[in-house]
C-alpha cells in the first residue's frame, strides 16, 4: 500500500512542509521569527504540518505518515474536526454524519507519526503581555465592529487578513479595500498569504475548508510572541452557537469552530506555547442584525467598508458583492430592515427582484450555498428582517411574495423575535479586562435600537 509521507523543516524565518516533491513554506518576517522563543520551534513546526496536511488521507485515499514526533495539539484539532465535518451535510445533500465521522474516524486511527516522542516543553517564560489585540480583519460585520470597540478602548489593534491562494477575487478587492481604509481611517491591514491554503481542495469539493479560522489562530502564533499581544479575537456572534439535529439525530452546528465551544478549545492554542494570549469574541452576545445595526449608527465611518459577500463566482470579479450568493442576499434585506441604503457599501443590485429568491432561505433552502445559509437556522432572524424592511415601506417583488407567505405567521410572533434577536446574550469568551466595557456598549445599543423600531413592532 502506498503512503503520504510529510516532512517538515525548520528554516531561517519559517517553516518547510514536503509532501512528495512540493514544498509549502509558511514564512514569517525575520524580525518577528526572531521573537518567537526556539525552544518552541519544533512544536510550532511538527504542529503546524499536522494541521495543514490532516484532510488529504481523504483526498487522496491512502493512509499519512508523519516523519515527526506526535504533537499534543492533535488532540484539540481532533475534536474541533470532529464536531466541525458534519457541517458538510448541508452542502452537499448526499453526505450523512455518520458515514463522515465513519471515514474521519478511520483516517485517523490509521495516522502514523514516526519518531521518537520527545518533550517539546522549553523553560517556562514570564512576560508581560501588553494591550494589544491581533484580530482576524476580514472588513465583515463583525471584525469592523470589533475593530471599532478596541479603538473606543484604547487597545492597540493589529489587524490581520489572512490570504487564501484560491480566493483570488476576494484578495482582490480586501487589497483594495485595505488601501482605501488606510487612507481615511488610518490603520494599515496586515496581509499574511498563507501557501498551505493550495492544500484544500476547491471550495466546491471540499477538504481541508472545515477549520481554516482554527489554522489562522495557530499560524499567527509567533505574532503573539511578537507584539506581546494580550488578545487574539475573532468575529463571531451568537448565532455561532446554533445547532440543530439531523436526519440521522446528529446534533449538527454548521459552524462549529465559531461557537463559545470552539473558542474554548482555541485557547488551548497559546497556552501550549506558555503564553497567555486570550482567544476570543467581542460580539460573542449579540446576533448578526444588531452587530449590523451598532456597526451602521454608532461608526457610521468604518461600517461603510464592510465587505461580507463569499465572492467565489466570477460575477465577483469586478464587484465588491457578487448579488448571487446567500450573503448579499441576507445582509441587503437586514440593510433594508434597518433603514440603512446598501448603495452606501457598494452593492449595485437590487437584491428583492424574483429571481434573487433562490438567496434567501425563508424562500428557497435547498438552493442556498454555504453551511449556515443552507442549515435553515438563520430562518427566523431574516423573517424579522422582511418584516422590518416591509413595515418601513421598502417596495419590492420579495416582499410582496413575504406578505403572501410569511406576513401572517410572523405577525403572531413579532414581538418574541424583535426580543431574541436585538437581546444580548452569553460573554463566555469576552477577556475580563474588556467585559464591562463591551457589554456597557452592547446594552446601550439595544436599548436605542429598541427604541428606533418599536413603532414597527407594537
Amino acid at each position: 500500500m502506498s503512503f503520504i509521507h510529510v516532512y517538515r523543516k525548520i528554516k531561517k524565518a519559517g517553516v518547510e512542509i514536503k509532501i512528495k516533491n512540493k514544498s509549502f513554506i509558511v514564512n514569517y518576517p525575520t524580525y518577528v521569527w526572531e521573537k518567537f522563543p526556539k525552544s518552541l520551534h519544533k512544536l510550532f513546526a511538527d504542529s503546524l504540518a499536522y494541521i495543514s496536511t490532516w484532510q488529504l488521507p481523504f483526498i487522496e485515499k491512502k493512509d499519512i505518515i508523519y516523519h515527526f514526533s506526535h504533537p499534543p495539539i492533535e488532540p484539540l484539532f481532533f475534536k474541533m474536526l470532529f464536531f466541525s465535518l458534519p457541517m458538510n451535510i448541508f452542502e452537499k445533500p448526499d453526505l450523512v454524519t455518520s458515514e463522515l465521522l465513519k471515514t474521519f474516524y478511520n483516517v485517523n486511527f490509521q495516522t502514523k507519526f514516526k519518531a521518537i516522542n520527545s518533550s517539546y516543553l522549553g523553560k517556562k517564560m514570564k512576560r508581560r503581555l501588553k494591550e494589544r489585540a491581533i484580530l482576524l480583519f476580514s472588513f465583515g460585520k463583525e471584525s469592523l465592529l470589533t475593530y471599532a470597540f478596541l479603538n473606543e478602548f484604547g487597545v492597540k489593534v493589529i489587524p490581520f487578513f489572512i490570504e487564501e491562494p484560491q480566493s483570488i477575487f476576494e484578495n482582490k478587492h480586501k487589497r483594495k479595500l485595505a488601501k482605501e481604509f488606510y487612507r481615511q481611517i488610518g490603520e494599515e491591514i496586515d496581509f499574511f498569504p498563507l501557501s498551505i491554503g493550495k492544500l484544500r481542495q476547491p471550495e466546491d469539493i471540499g477538504w481541508g475548508w472545515d477549520i481554516i479560522l482554527s489554522q489562522y489562530a495557530f499560524v499567527l502564533v509567533p505574532y503573539y510572541f511578537y507584539y506581546q499581544a494580550k488578545y487574539l479575537f475573532f468575529g463571531n456572534e451568537y448565532s455561532c452557537n446554533f445547532n440543530l439535529k439531523d436526519k440521522e439525530n446528529y446534533y449538527v452546528n454548521p459552524v462549529f469552530e465559531q461557537s463559545v465551544s470552539g473558542m474554548q478549545l482555541l485557547q488551548n492554542i497559546p497556552q501550549i506555547f506558555s503564553i497567555k494570549t486570550h482567544i476570543g469574541s467581542l460580539v460573542e452576545p449579540i446576533n448578526e442584525i444588531l452587530i449590523i445595526y451598532i456597526l451602521h449608527h454608532r461608526y457610521p465611518e468604518i461600517g461603510r467598508f464592510q465587505m461580507s459577500c463569499f465572492s467565489e463566482r466570477e460575477e465577483a470579479k469586478n464587484k465588491r458583492w457578487c448579488g448571487v450568493c446567500e450573503k448579499c442576499a441576507r445582509i441587503y434585506i437586514f440593510l433594508k430592515a434597518l433603514g440603512i441604503d446598501p448603495k452606501r457599501i457598494g452593492f449595485s443590485e437590487n437584491m428583492l427582484v424574483q429571481d434573487k429568491a433562490k438567496y434567501f432561505v425563508i424562500f428557497d433552502q435547498k438552493t442556498i450555498k454555504g453551511a449556515y445559509g443552507a442549515s435553515g437556522l438563520g430562518k427566523d432572524e431574516q423573517l424579522l428582517a422582511f418584516y422590518l424592511a416591509y413595515k418601513r415601506g421598502v417596495v419590492g417583488e420579495l416582499i410582496e411574495r413575504f406578505k403572501c407567505q410569511y406576513l401572517e405567521q410572523v405577525e403572531l410572533k413579532k414581538k418574541a423575535l424583535f426580543e431574541n434577536y436585538f437581546g444580548i446574550y452569553s460573554s463566555y469568551t469576552l477577556p475580563s479586562s474588556l467585559r464591562k466595557k463591551t457589554l456597557k456598549i452592547l446594552e446601550k445599543e439595544s436599548d436605542r435600537v429598541k427604541k428606533d423600531l418599536i413603532k414597527f413592532i407594537e
